[in-house]
């Protein structure tokens, strides 16, 4: 045995007799501490869910996003309102409607902006479409002229039907097509149908006007809410989006209505991420302790060292979340999975020390101070071990401090000390609760031997030449499989799909152009500047368009003024005064029905148009389901009154708005609205230039490729794809780092311990099998590696050369016997096999958290912990094997 390593096992036993002999007062003093610390972690120990926050400041893309944000408004931490309506109209309602109560909330909303809403784009909007689309839309309005003024002379369901009726005849003679017709049939047939029920829909005149021009109609409006986050609370979001929820409710903006009312966005998706991860890693974590307990029992047999090593874990978490506390002040979304790793690992040292101990004790238990004695045999076999593990593993936490991914490096710093503060407990608390309210009674709480009774793949160690030949096969295969293995860095993909918030922006990804979520900003020095650098960014293939505020000025004002007012003349026809609709009563208006309805059976009217055979057929059926129930129904007069509200209660206001739209002056700058204006330039002039992707952005390399090429022109350009691929190549280099400082630091205090190479190459030489393999089975099995699950690797050097290095201790402790003894048998084999069962277990139930990154976190983890122990328990006797003979 080395002279260090001879040295610090003296030191660890004398220092363990010291808490033997003064056991009763060391557990006062650790209790008094404990609730100290206790309060202390409890009071100051937060959550902090704002995930901009774990991005290093220092980066170059965060510098320029946080320089563009104290220019214009927050992009970053703003809820998304999407709001969706089964007609244009509805939609439109519930924009304005929840916008206006929003206004008033000043307690939850700081801002609130509508893009394309308000009076102004309301009156102005069909300014900014091109001349095309505007003489297609006249063109439109020309031919349903006639329809529209007779349905306002006289606004009745036989009216109606009767247009229709004529509108069918005259296209049939004259040979055009009737496919035009298709939406009114299928509109009408809907209405007819749902004049019955709770909630009927309207019909929307803006889809039928717009049908077959170029003017499209939108169903979609998303506000941008600008909320009031606390994020000194758990859920930073939760009031502003209940009280959104609520508003929206009590307007009955509900699909009961037609209108669907969802919130996404950053706080929204940071919440309901947190609120998984809560339920997730504190389900977990109870499942992982009981789990301990019940391998702990297995491994220890013995419930009073079952309760000594539980005593020692629940302290071990109380001091490092103390310290989680003292140190970072706040657990973020990684670092919250701290309690889980604790548990899992803080366990390890434990089982070592009580295995030995049990089987000193069991096999001397003769005397009054068998008690000391299996103490101190226990600390002079394992407690060196012990205190290597400790390095390494807090060295494999501890390479992710200098890295950019604040997340990761809190978790190493937290998890690091907690291995050292778990050391020390181990040899304080744990021999303490031995010597006194645990103490053991050999003939009864040890009644079997701590060794493994039948090793069953012991037998391979008689054939290590094709052990380490297979090891060496899977070797090169999982080199050639890490080459495949991906990094996704698409932040959505990492959260749980099922959530309201994931859902709807993944539904908006999908979209490109305008509507895409992840569009890019860059600030010019003056608005002249911006629209330059706008048309020189719409020469990028990545790019759709690119706009300044001098853009929102139409171009081809006076042609387009031309066609309007052509447009408003034809819609502003003298009126009248309506017709009697006393008239209109309800048999004339059930006879009106019934011979459309007959109509529509004339076969010679379809012709080979199959969309408008399909939506003549629709009508029929929906006709002949409303007359007959009409028939029997006492109160059909007021089925009649809703079928009308459906049909025609929104024409009136469609035509006003259209109107409206028409008879409008040109557009100056200055007419620009004022909230509009303060998004895009500021006070001292300098504009800002909004810049939309050609393609969708779901995959990292489309919108890699849309920032990068956008950068290259623009280099201080901003947005969450330039944010996203800089803290993934970011996280890149420091997993890296991490994995170089790890390997470089581990090898290089092995070799400082035991001053030789072979024990060094014996624990790495497994190590480095089962981390290439791990990545090799993330390749094969499409597992990519992201923001969450990054840390593994470097990790797992960390923890798992912990096994090898106490079965390589044991072997070199053994190593000049006659006749050495089999390592597979020991206690210190069986400690290792229990130890990884349960760090593997604990890292298992991540593996069921909803949060896909902290669940493929688990996965893999779980898989490389497996891995290293099947390596350490038959690669690494089979290397010992080979490492013997001459």
């Amino acid at each position: 045995m080395d002279r260090f390593e001879a040295t610090l096992t003296h030191r660890l036993a004398a220092f363990v007799k010291r808490v033997d002999a003064h056991a009763r007062s060391i557990l006062g003093l650790i209790a008094g501490l404990t609730i100290a610390l206790f309060v202390f972690a409890a009071l100051n120990l937060g959550i902090n869910s704002d995930n901009g926050s774990m991005i290093a400041e220092h980066l170059p893309a965060r510098q320029n996003y946080l320089a563009f944000t104290e220019s214009f408004p927050n992009i970053e931490n703003v809820i998304l309102v999407v709001i969706d309506g089964e007609t244009p109209e509805l939609a439109r309602h519930a924009a304005t409607t929840l916008e206006k109560v929003l206004r008033e909330r000043g307690d939850i909303v700081r801002d609130l902006y509508v893009p394309g809403s308000g009076e102004f784009f309301e009156k102005h909007g069909l300014l900014y479409r091109d001349v095309d689309d505007l003489d297609d839309f006249a063109t439109q309005m020309a031919r349903v002229q006639p329809i529209l003024a007779a349905l306002e002379r006289d606004p009745t369901v036989a009216n109606l039907a009767s247009l229709i009726e004529y509108a069918i005849e005259e296209q049939e003679g004259s040979g055009d097509s009737l496919s035009e017709l298709s939406t009114l049939l299928d509109r009408v047939g809907d209405a007819t149908v749902e004049a019955y029920q709770e909630f009927p829909l309207a019909v929307s005149w803006e889809e039928i006007l717009l049908r077959g021009s170029s003017i499209e109609t939108v169903k979609r409006w998303v506000l941008v809410v600008d909320p009031v986050l606390d994020f000194d609370s758990l859920f930073a979001a939760s009031k502003p989006m209940a009280e959104i929820r609520r508003l929206a409710a009590d307007a009955e903006l509900d699909p009961d209505h037609g209108i669907r009312v969802r919130l996404t966005g950053n706080p929204v998706l940071n919440y309901e991420e947190m609120k998984g991860l809560m339920w997730d890693i504190g389900l977990g974590g109870v499942i992982t302790f009981f789990f301990v307990i019940l391998v702990l029992w297995r491994a220890l047999h013995s419930l009073r060292l079952v309760i000594a090593a539980v005593t020692t874990l629940l302290v071990g978490l109380i001091w490092t979340g103390a310290f989680a506390a003292a140190a970072v002040g706040a657990l973020n979304l990684i670092s919250l999975a701290f309690g889980i790793l604790f548990i899992g690992l803080g366990v390890d040292f434990t089982i070592h020390i009580g295995m030995a101990y049990a089987d000193a004790l069991r096999n001397d238990p003769a005397g009054p101070d068998a008690h000391s004695r299996a103490l101190e045999f226990a600390i002079r076999k394992v407690g060196s071990s012990l205190v290597i593990c400790t390095i390494t593993t807090a060295t494999g936490f501890y390479v992710f401090i200098p890295t950019d991914n604040l997340g990761v490096a809190e978790l190493g710093l937290i998890a690091g000390t907690g291995m050292i503060l778990n050391l020390i407990l181990t040899t304080t608390l744990f021999p303490s609760l031995l010597s006194t309210v645990c103490r053991l009674d050999p003939g009864r709480d040890l009644p079997r031997s701590m060794s493994f009774e039948n090793p069953w793949w012991d037998v391979l160690t008689e054939k290590p030449k094709l052990v380490s030949c297979v090891a060496l096969i899977l070797f090169g295969i999982g080199a050639w499989q890490t080459m495949q293995v991906q990094f996704d860095a698409n932040v959505i993909r990492m959260r749980d799909p099922e959530t309201e918030s994931v859902q709807v922006f993944n539904e908006m990804l999908v979209e490109a152009g305008q509507r895409s979520p992840w569009p890019m900003d860059a600030i010019a020095e003056d608005l002249e500047s911006a629209t330059r650098l706008a048309r020189e960014l719409e020469k990028l293939e990545v790019v759709d368009f690119a706009i300044s505020l001098a853009d929102y000025v139409p171009a081809d004002q006076e042609e387009k003024l031309e066609i309007l007012e052509d447009i408003g003349f034809l819609l502003d026809v003298p009126r009248g005064q309506p017709e009697d609709r006393d008239l209109a009563s309800t048999q004339a208006q059930i006879k009106a029905l019934e011979s459309l309805r007959d109509m529509l059976n004339d076969p010679s009217l379809i012709g080979d148009d199959r969309i408008l055979a399909e939506s003549m057929r629709g009508l029929r059926e929906s006709l002949d389901q409303f007359l007959a129930r009409a028939e029997d129904d006492a109160l059909v007069d007021d089925a009649l009154a809703r079928l009308e509200d459906s049909l025609l209660g929104g024409l009136t206001g469609q035509l006003d708005r259209l109107r409206k739209a028409t008879f409008v002056d040109a557009i100056e700058l200055a007419d620009l609205p004022a909230q509009l204006r303060e998004r895009m330039l500021t006070e001292n002039g300098r504009a800002r230039v909004q810049i939309f992707p050609s393609e969708v952005l779901i995959e990292e390399v489309a919108f890699t490729r849309f920032a990068r090429e956008v950068q290259a022109v623009v280099p201080s350009a901003t947005g969450l794809p330039m944010n996203m691929i800089a803290f993934a190549d970011a996280t890149r280099d420091s997993f890296r780092e991490a994995l170089a400082y790890a390997l470089s630091l581990i090898s290089t205090f092995l070799f400082l311990l035991w001053r030789r190479p072979r024990p060094v190459l014996l624990v790495l030489a497994p190590l480095l099998l089962s981390n290439i393999l791990t990545v090799g089975v993330m390749a094969m099995t499409g597992i990519a590696f992201n923001f969450a699950n990054v840390v593994v690797i470097p990790l797992l050097l960390g923890i798992g050369v912990d096994s090898g290095i106490h079965l390589v201790h044991r072997a070199e402790a053994h190593a000049a016997d006659a006749h050495p003894e089999n390592l597979l048998g020991s206690t210190t084999a069986r400690a290792v096999f229990y130890s990884a069962l349960t760090t593997t277990a604990s890292f298992g139930t991540l593996a069921l958290s909803s949060h896909r990154g902290v669940a493929s976190l688990g996965v893999v983890l779980s898989i490389g912990m497996t891995l290293t122990v099947m390596s350490n328990l038959i690669v690494l006797p089979a290397l010992l094997s080979l490492a013997r003979k001459p």
